[in-house]
């Protein structure tokens, strides 16, 4: 009896079991109703409360460790100098900078992008990635805002990253006296 009862039943929960694993579950999904709105009372206290301000500190970002940011070796790119000072005059609001490099290496050097370390300071490659040949060179411009400035000099820094390292170039704004 059990057995005749077995054959009846598999056969049709195995057709039932295939049915659904092939047709999927066609049930359309449960609607979820929106939550009843709330009555607003209108009544507004008589004091409010204080407006409270908040400003954030000033973002000022660290000078690169030079580990980091300037690991290239010496026999790589040569500069006119990693250091450049700028003396502004009354009324000037940016500080121009030119840095030449030439390759003294035997091979390519891609100088794949620039960095500073300030929002105020800007500094272009003439293209990117910028290819230099063994012995080929080019330049690098930089400027840096003196605008809305309360000391004497402006210090920020320009990293190069290459393919051969990263060289950490400074750029030094000097502001006439008031």
């Amino acid at each position: 009896m059990i057995s005749s009862f077995k054959r009846s039943i598999f056969p049709g929960l195995a057709g039932l079991v295939l049915l659904l694993a092939f047709a999927g579950c066609q049930s359309p999904k449960p609607q979820i109703a929106a939550p009843e709105p709330v009555p607003v009372s209108s009544v507004t206290p008589s004091n409010p409360p204080p407006v409270v301000e908040v400003i954030p500190p000033p973002v000022t970002r660290p000078r690169p460790s030079a580990d980091a940011s300037d690991n290239m070796a010496a026999n790589i790119l040569a500069w006119d100098a990693v250091a450049k000072e700028y003396q502004a005059h009354a009324g000037e609001t940016n500080a121009p900078f030119l840095f030449a490099v030439t390759n003294v290496s035997p091979e390519r050097v891609l100088i794949y992008d620039l960095s500073t370390t300030c929002d105020c300071t800007v500094a272009q490659l003439p293209s990117k990635p910028w290819a230099l040949a063994p012995g080929g060179g080019g330049e690098i411009h930089a400027s840096l805002d003196l605008r809305n400035r309360t000391t004497e000099a402006v210090t920020n820094y320009v990293i190069v990253f290459t393919s051969k390292g990263n060289r950490l170039l400074t750029v030094k704004g000097i502001l006439p006296k008031p």
